[in-house]
């Protein structure tokens, strides 16, 4: 079967339910649910047929991690969807092994979610919320009148509650005939910048460049970056003698730094086997 590619884009996602307080108003503390995720909403196409899939995370890496997953196999198995019934594949299994010893260790409040048309396929966080969204949204935009809805499924016609959905837009993809392009927005320090990543495809031999191993080796990108910025804050912490914020051990730093060392490895050996443009530049990874 032909698949068509085409553009991906991860959202950040906040949607947050509340009960009126007096006079109308509502306190950030009495939150009745509040979700915080990253969301990827898909539509993957192969002859004769569309299949609207979203994956949902914790954090951009895993969420992209397993976007990339998710493409891997729609690519070997068009079908494989459609027939959840008989299909086999251990989704469990394979997250396991793209999980990192790191993340396992220190970010075990990592989760991810795969969805397809609207039932929940394979969570590491079973939410009653998250899977009611996606529910209703059916692989389509979560917005406020989305979180109404739910709101009303879980607690009722009657819940005196105010809800809110905000989105904002962290990575596009875009697939071109000469190569992919990721668009990626970056958060540091309080200040939010942008960069263009491409990846070619060459023209002898004529052997396209994987979109789910682009979509993973920005991943590897953005955590590489991640980590640069956490780890340059706590070598200003100890500079300047204080602490801020979770306290983080040693183990910790150091787990850190050799995570950052192997994803090092893997964006420069992806960049030496591919050739990689960066618009405006390459970001800073030291």
């Amino acid at each position: 079967m032909a698949v068509v590619i085409s553009g991906i884009t991860l959202f950040r996602e906040k949607s947050t339910v509340h009960r009126f307080g007096f006079g109308g108003q509502h306190a950030d503390d009495d939150a009745v649910f509040q979700i915080r995720s990253n969301r990827v909403s898909m539509q993957l196409k192969a002859d004769g047929f569309t299949e609207n899939l979203v994956v949902r995370g914790q954090n951009i890496p895993s969420t992209l991690r397993l976007t990339s997953m998710v493409l891997e196999r729609f690519n070997q198995n068009p079908a494989m969807f459609s027939n959840l019934g008989t299909d086999t594949t251990d989704w469990s299994e394979l997250w396991k092994q793209r999980t990192s010893s790191y993340e396992k260790q220190f970010q075990r409040e990592s989760w991810v979610s795969l969805h397809y048309e609207g039932e929940t396929v394979f969570t590491t966080n079973p939410s009653n919320q998250i899977e009611e969204i996606e529910r209703i949204a059916l692989g389509g935009d979560v917005n406020d009148s989305t979180i109404r809805e739910v709101t009303q499924r879980l607690l009722g016609e009657d819940a005196d509650v105010v809800t809110q959905h905000d989105s904002q837009t962290a990575v596009v993809f875009t697939p071109f005939k000469d190569y992919h392009r990721a668009a990626i927005l970056e958060r540091r320090g309080g200040r939010t910048g942008s960069f263009a990543v491409s990846a070619h495809h060459p023209v002898k031999p004529k052997k396209p460049v994987r979109y789910s191993g682009f979509i993973n080796f920005c991943a590897d990108t953005i955590e590489a970056l991640n980590l640069k910025v956490f780890l340059d804050r706590i070598k200003q912490m100890v500079e300047e003698n204080r602490i801020t914020g979770p306290v983080v051990t040693p183990a910790q730093v150091a787990g850190a730094m050799g995570r950052k060392r192997d994803l090092m490895q893997f964006i420069v050996a992806y960049e030496r086997a591919n050739k990689i443009t960066y618009r405006p530049e390459r970001p800073e990874f030291f």
